[in-house]
C-alpha cells in the first residue's frame, strides 16, 4: 500500500507540473472558456490519480485526489471546487463498494475546510508554505469517515496517518510548482507594465500607444492633446510644478475615458487618446469636454490654470502613420487658431492646413 501511495504522490507532482501550463498570464482570469478548460484540466488530473489508487480493502481505495480539489477551492472558491469534484464523485459512485460512504464525505470535508481557511493561505504567494498548519487543517478530516465503516478503527489506524502525511507533502510540492509559475507570471507582468507605462503619469507610454494604434478599427478615433505654453510653466514655476500639471492633466484624461478608451503620454507635454466606438459627430464634443475640463483644473502649484489644444481624426482604414499625421495637422491647426482650441481633421487640412469653422469650437482665451 505504501508503494502505491508513493507512486500516487509522484504522479500528483507530475500532473501539477503539467497543470502549471494552464496558467499563461497574470492576473489569472476566472472567466471565459480558458478558465473552464483550466478547471477541466484539474478535474482530469484528480481523476488520473484515482486510476492508480492503493487498495485498502475490497471496495475501499485510497489516493491523493483531494489535493488538486483543495487547490482549486483555495484559488477559485468552493463553487469551483465543487465543479471540479463533481466528476470525481460521479466516478466514485460508479465504482461502487462500501468505501463510497467514506470517499464522498471525505472529499466534501476538504472543500468545506479549505473554503474556511482560503483567506489565510495565499497559494499565489512564493512563501505560501509558511502556512503549513492551515494546509494540514485542510486535509484533517480526509479519511476520517473510514471510522464508520465495518472494521473502521483498524482501517483508520492503517491509512489515516499516511494519507494525511502524503496529502500535505503533495500539496506543498505540487502547489509549490504552481506558486513558482505564478511568481514568474507576476514578475513578467510587472516588467511588461513598466516597459509600457510612463513612470510620471502612470499612463501608457509611446511604446504602448504604438501597439494599440495598430489595433484601431471602424468607429475608433484618435485625439492628440498638447498643453499650451508648457515651457512657460516650467520656466516660471519650476519643473516640479510642471510635473504636477502633467499628472493632473493625465488624471483628467484617464478619468474622462469610457470603458475601452485609453490615454497615453505621447511625449513631453503631449498626450494621446484612443477612443473606441465614437460617432463622427461626437468626436468634437468629446474633445471640447476634455478641453474645458483641463481649463477648470485647480492647480495650486502654478496659482492658475492651463489650457490644451486638441487635434482629432476618425479612423478610416488608415495606416498608423497616416492617422498620426492627420491628428498632427488638426492639432497644429488648433494651435494656429490661438490655442485652447479643438480641431477635427478634414480634407481642407490636407490642402491648405487652415482650420474650418465647422470643426472648431468658438474661440477662447489662450494661456
Amino acid at each position: 500500500m505504501f508503494r502505491e501511495l508513493l507512486f500516487n504522490l509522484c504522479l500528483l507532482i507530475s500532473v501539477h507540473y503539467l497543470l502549471r501550463f494552464t496558467f499563461r498570464s497574470w492576473p489569472v482570469s476566472t472567466r471565459g472558456w480558458s478558465h473552464v478548460a483550466r478547471l477541466a484540466a484539474f478535474s482530469a488530473a484528480a481523476l488520473t490519480l484515482m486510476f492508480f489508487p492503493a487498495h485498502l480493502a475490497p471496495g475501499i481505495q485510497v489516493d491523493l485526489r483531494a489535493v488538486p480539489i483543495a487547490f482549486v477551492t483555495l484559488q477559485f472558491g468552493p463553487v469551483a471546487g465543487l465543479m471540479v469534484a463533481l466528476p470525481l464523485l460521479i466516478y466514485r459512485v460508479w465504482l461502487g463498494g462500501i468505501g463510497v460512504y467514506a470517499a464522498i464525505p471525505s472529499l466534501l470535508s476538504v472543500i468545506l475546510i479549505t473554503s474556511l481557511v482560503r483567506r489565510v493561505v495565499p497559494p499565489m504567494g512564493p512563501l505560501f508554505w509558511k502556512h503549513w498548519p492551515s494546509i494540514i487543517l485542510m486535509f484533517l478530516l480526509n479519511g476520517v469517515p473510514v471510522l464508520f465503516l465495518p472494521d473502521g478503527v483498524r482501517l483508520f489506524v492503517q491509512i489515516y496517518p499516511l494519507l494525511l502525511l502524503l496529502s500535505v507533502a503533495g500539496a506543498l510540492a505540487g502547489w509549490g510548482i504552481l506558486s513558482e509559475r505564478f511568481h514568474v507570471l507576476r514578475l513578467t507582468s510587472q516588467w511588461q507594465s513598466a516597459a509600457l507605462t510612463d513612470p510620471l503619469t502612470g499612463l501608457g507610454n509611446r511604446r504602448q500607444f504604438d501597439q494599440d494604434l495598430t489595433a484601431m478599427g471602424s468607429g475608433d478615433a484618435l485625439l492628440l492633446v498638447d498643453i499650451d505654453h508648457f515651457k512657460r510653466v516650467n520656466d516660471t514655476f519650476g519643473h516640479q510644478a510642471g510635473d504636477e500639471v502633467l499628472q493632473e492633466v493625465a488624471r483628467l484624461l484617464e478619468r474622462e475615458g469610457r470603458g475601452r478608451d485609453r490615454a497615453y503620454r505621447y511625449g513631453g507635454e503631449e498626450f494621446a487618446l484612443i477612443l473606441r466606438n465614437v460617432q463622427v459627430g461626437s468626436l468634437i464634443r468629446v474633445a471640447e469636454r476634455l478641453r474645458s475640463g483641463v481649463a477648470a483644473l485647480p492647480l495650486a502649484s502654478i496659482r492658475g490654470s492651463v489650457t490644451v489644444s486638441l487635434g482629432g481624426v476618425q479612423w478610416a482604414a488608415l495606416m498608423p502613420e497616416q492617422l498620426i499625421e492627420r491628428a498632427d495637422q488638426a492639432l497644429y491647426a488648433a494651435k494656429r487658431s490661438g490655442r485652447n482650441q479643438a480641431c477635427i481633421w478634414g480634407p481642407w487640412l490636407a490642402q491648405d492646413h487652415q482650420p474650418a469653422t465647422e470643426t472648431l469650437p468658438p474661440s477662447t482665451t489662450t494661456t
